[in-house]
């Protein structure tokens, strides 16, 4: 005997007042507004934005998640240490997998730098923490430097935009690609479907997308209109699906874009020899940009090293079950890494002395106050920086710095069993620094009680987070 369907009445709200038909047609009469002047409340879309964020922008404007982890003093130490921990949990893998193992035991052996070589780690790392940088960029700054009114830093503005889509083509695709990818594995359960996906996200990764980039928007679309109809929908969908629709936005399919900008500078610019000398700079940067050759220095080994051994962690199911919280701490770590949020150098500089271990973390503000220093507020500008770094078998180290000029206040934090040590040591720390023209005005040696947060240290930080600074 078939099983009969249970049905239940539909859950109706009994004191909801269903509204009657309205009469249409030529007898019917005029529709007549009882109060026009009656506004219930404003709609402020700026308002209703920032609401939309679920709670993830906080009272002020900035982004609360990323506020946590400036305030959770783990953030400054933690991206290094967690990433050595995950050597320590390889080893406690079975050793089926002895080419991975290897593989990856390489790749941290390579990591370390020696000490001769954090100089020019730094400048590596520095070259990459920008892409505005060469003869382009710096007659562009002569631009506006010579011309500073509104109308030259709008066409300035725009032709940063231009430049950057064309830089970032590639990679807005692949991002696409890549929520796609996510999108069809999350989908898994509904084969159909999860299978049209994933061929959609190939399509974005070949040669050719962005040529056929209005095409493969529109099956965007039409796939995640499928997605949102679909039994597997949920909230989580629905933010993967979001974060798709706000990459494909970031596409500009006017190829004529970059042109319309250059062209719009152009009659800001007195003489033919200036236009001349930005059409030339801009036609060199882009064969660079076609070419590959954007980065005349090498890229940065450390970093290079470090981004494929998450990958390849990320990659091994027994990896990520064996220590899935320290991976989630080191992607918080790179999301309070320098950003439109976080204006701050960072520099990652893991150490080899003679076998002994060290991690180090480089914090740098070059635009903050030397009245930080003093407790007090002020005007003057002056170079910030926060080096923290753990030795092995010694402990943890706070170097804050506040360079005004070439006068240099220097404050160090040690484990309190070394602070008489390291006390002794100010007479070599200004040997150190005695062949330039920078001198120490104060050194302060004491310990170090708690790790201390990054808006502990640069107390400007959430003033210059919450938006272009202007006065007038």
């Amino acid at each position: 005997m078939a099983d009969m369907l249970k049905v239940t009445t539909p859950l109706i709200n009994r004191g909801q007042i269903n509204p009657t038909k309205q009469v249409s047609g030529p007898d019917a009469p005029p529709f007549n507004p009882i109060d026009v002047t009656r506004v219930a409340q404003v709609n402020d879309a700026g308002s209703e934005m920032l609401k939309n964020y679920g709670g993830m922008i906080d009272k002020d404007g900035k982004p609360t998640i990323l506020m946590n982890l400036l305030k959770d003093p783990a953030v400054t130490v933690s991206f290094l240490k967690n990433i050595y921990m995950l050597e320590e949990i390889i080893q406690l893998i079975p050793m089926n997998n002895k080419a991975f193992t290897e593989e990856i035991q390489k790749m941290f052996s390579s990591l370390l730098i020696k000490p001769e070589d954090i100089a020019s780690e730094m400048i590596k790392q520095e070259n990459q923490a920008t892409s505005f940088k060469g003869d382009l960029f710096d007659f562009l700054r002569g631009v506006i430097g010579i011309n500073p009114d509104n109308d030259t830093k709008l066409s300035v503005a725009t032709l940063l935009k231009a430049i950057n889509h064309e830089m970032n083509r590639r990679d807005i695709l692949d991002a696409i690609g890549n929520n796609l990818n996510y999108l069809g594995k999350s989908l898994s359960a509904s084969r159909t479907l999860s299978d049209k996906i994933l061929a959609l996200s190939e399509k974005l990764r070949d040669a050719d997308a962005d040529e056929n980039f209005n095409t493969l928007k529109k099956e965007v679309a039409i796939v995640l209109n499928e997605i949102e109809g679909s039994i597997l929908y949920n909230s989580k969908i629905s933010k993967l699906a979001s974060i798709t629709e706000y990459n494909l936005s970031r596409f500009n399919d006017n190829t004529d874009f970059l042109n319309q900008s250059v062209r719009n500078l152009l009659v800001m610019l007195d003489g033919n020899q200036s236009k001349n000398e930005l059409i030339n700079l801009v036609n060199a940067f882009m064969r660079d940009i076609k070419s590959g050759n954007m980065n005349a220095l090498k890229n940065s080994e450390t970093m290079d090293i470090i981004a494929d051994i998450i990958n390849k962690q990320d990659e091994n199911k027994e990896i990520r079950m064996l220590n899935s919280e320290n991976i989630d701490k080191i992607v918080y770590s790179l999301l309070s890494s320098p950003c439109n949020f976080t204006p701050l150098l960072h520099f990652i500089i893991p150490v080899n002395y003679f076998g002994l271990k060290s991690f180090a973390e480089v914090w740098i503000d070059p635009d903050g106050s030397p009245d930080e220093n003093r407790g007090k507020s002020g005007d003057n500008k002056c170079i910030h920086m926060l080096i923290v770094f753990d030795i092995e078998g010694v402990g943890q180290f706070e170097t804050e710095l506040f360079v005004e000029d070439k006068k240099i206040n220097f404050n160090l934090l040690c484990p309190p069993s070394y602070v008489e040590t390291f006390s002794k040591l100010k007479e070599d720390f200004i040997k150190c620094i005695s062949f330039s023209e920078y001198y120490f005005e104060n050194i302060k040696v004491d310990k170090l009680e708690k790790t201390r947060s990054l808006l502990e240290v640069f107390k400007t930080l959430p003033h210059k987070r919450t938006g272009v600074d202007v006065k007038i």
